[in-house]
């Protein structure tokens, strides 16, 4: 990637956009864990779920880009199973271009979004030994609400929920 390029934000959908957050996570996950087909498909299922109900009123979805690249993206949902909260989601930014302030340029976004919105929190669902991913949270102020063991992503994991009270 040009490093002399910077990162970009947009929000909403765009072509190519499903298929490219799954590559992303599916790609960055095969090869931290050797997770397979089955959370590619799981991943690709929840995405497209999210866009079949994608409310520009409720939702937010944030793409970043170096040039015509999508290299990230962020998801924000309004409405969620618990009252007031707004939940984050497909948040991944290409290994590639890590340290470019992608992944941080996104989640101020997500955070700010929520603020506007007037929801007096955010959760996500992440999974541990992640070690990155969770101090750009913790730096946020997410704190780690719950831990549970999840065998979705081909191999066992810990996810943990994490909440930021607004």
């Amino acid at each position: 990637m040009d490093s002399t390029r910077k990162v970009e934000l947009r929000e909403g959908y765009e072509p190519g956009a499903v298929g490219r957050i799954v590559e992303l996570h599916g790609r960055y996950y095969a090869g931290e864990w050797g997770s397979g087909a089955p959370f590619e498909l799981l991943i690709a299922r929840e995405v497209g779920e999210f866009l079949e109900g994608y409310d520009v009123a409720h939702d937010l979805l944030v793409t970043a880009h170096l040039g015509e690249a999508m290299i990230g993206s962020l998801a924000m949902v309004g409405r969620t199973a618990r009252p007031g909260w707004a939940q984050m989601r497909f948040v991944i930014v290409d290994p590639a271009c890590h340290r470019r302030g992608a992944g941080k340029a996104m989640l101020r976004r997500g955070l700010s979004w929520s603020r506007e919105h007037g929801f007096a929190g955010i959760f996500l669902w992440t999974v541990d030994n992640l070690p990155a991913s969770r101090a750009m949270y913790e730096k946020a102020g997410f704190r780690v609400a719950e831990c549970c063991p999840d065998d979705r992503y081909t191999l066992p994991r810990d996810c943990l929920r994490m909440e930021l009270v607004l």
